[in-house]
């Protein structure tokens, strides 16, 4: 535990603006804790769909099996039991081959379909290490979207079904399976109590395990926020909870601090989950491009059988420092490319006791939003 706070510790004092006293994390996280960055007012269901499955650039990739990732938010103010006029406009956009705007408009993007399904993602990334002497992780997922309204456009519920392997490469004294599953359902709800406070609850049942054992494998991820509108459109302050799941940080605390200084620039203080994102271009309602940097608390827990025949629980963990971009166009359609540094790298069972360090590695990911 000493040692994983001194992780933390370390992403914080990376990423964080000087001026804040805040932190964040991703990867793992990303998938699911990025349901907390701010993508403008429309109705909870409508965000993005890569960042609510990877947790907006989630995403969220864990070290070696991600719990979170990603990449959404959800601090804007109450709507109309409708879609919001400046929305549907932005709709018309993409169908309109002229922009329907001078180019200088600022015009959002329509981050939603208006039907049940919301669109599906796919990745897949690497972490270069030497498997004669380390792990190489090779990971692969994908998921959709459903969204259902539960009496109004205000009250929704999103339903995002998942399936992630990690394919790893390793020296047998490290005794790791040669793939591990994580598969299950993230549910999220956004409900607004007035104009400026809103409350978030994502909730993530799977089975995270190797396929040979389920001792142990069920598990849950569970996020619990409170977002205030502090100055509208600028900063929005969040806190809450985080139950990850993991044998190794099972509660983390979700605070945090999002700045949005200029349509272009917008500063990510969210822990566990800091970004800062710039706008390389825009074509007015239609599509934008970004560039990132963003700190990641990356890892997860399996239910694993090792050598032997004896069950236990492998835990991977790492930290990130990653920077990528991303093209996104209307309706929860894109693509992003991310390149990484991977550093204070550990393997760790839990019934039979063992750790071990690794070497630090360079990590590389590409997903998909369709």
């Amino acid at each position: 535990m000493f040692r994983g706070l001194i992780k933390l510790g370390t992403l914080a004092a990376l990423l964080l603006p000087p001026a804040c006293s805040v932190a964040s994390s991703e990867e793992s996280f990303l998938n699911q804790f990025r349901l907390i960055s701010s993508e403008g007012n429309e109705p909870a269901a409508f965000h993005n769909v890569a960042q609510v499955s990877r947790g907006k650039t989630d995403s969220a990739d864990v070290a070696e099996g991600s719990i979170f990732a990603p990449d959404v938010s959800a601090d804007s103010p109450i709507q109309p039991a409708s879609y919001p006029a400046d929305l549907i406009c932005a709709e018309e956009f993409c169908d309109d081959e002229s922009g329907g705007a001078s180019a200088g408009a600022e015009v959002p993007l329509a981050r939603f379909r208006k039907s049940f399904f919301q669109g599906a993602y796919a990745s897949y990334g690497t972490i270069s290490d030497d498997p004669d002497s380390g792990i190489m992780v090779r990971t692969i997922e994908t998921n959709g979207t459903f969204a259902v309204p539960l009496g109004s456009m205000e009250n929704v519920i999103t339903f995002t079904p998942y399936i992630r392997a990690d394919l790893l490469e390793a020296a047998a004294v490290f005794d790791v399976p040669e793939t591990l599953f994580d598969t299950g359902v993230k549910m999220f709800w956004r409900r607004p109590i007035n104009e400026r406070l809103g409350s978030m609850l994502l909730v993530t049942p799977s089975v995270r395990s190797d396929f040979t054992t389920s001792e142990g494998a069920f598990r849950i991820f569970g996020l619990a926020l409170l977002t205030w509108q502090w100055v509208p459109d600028k900063v929005s302050i969040s806190g809450g909870v985080v139950y990850t799941g993991r044998d190794d940080f099972p509660i983390l605390p979700a605070m945090g601090l999002l700045w949005t200084p200029a349509p272009d620039w917008k500063f990510d203080a969210q822990f566990p989950s800091p970004r800062i994102s710039h706008r390389l271009s825009r074509n007015a309602g239609k599509s934008e491009t970004w560039a990132y940097l963003a700190g990641v608390f990356g890892g997860n827990t399996w239910a694993v059988t090792r050598a032997g025949g004896v069950k236990d629980e492998l835990t991977l963990s790492d930290l990130r420092l990653v920077t990528g971009i991303e093209y996104i166009q209307c309706e929860n359609r894109g693509v992003y490319a991310e390149i990484g540094y991977v550093f204070n790298r550990s393997l760790e069972y839990e019934n039979v006791p063992l750790q071990r360090e690794l070497d630090s590695a360079v990590m590389m990911r590409a997903g998909i939003s369709f």
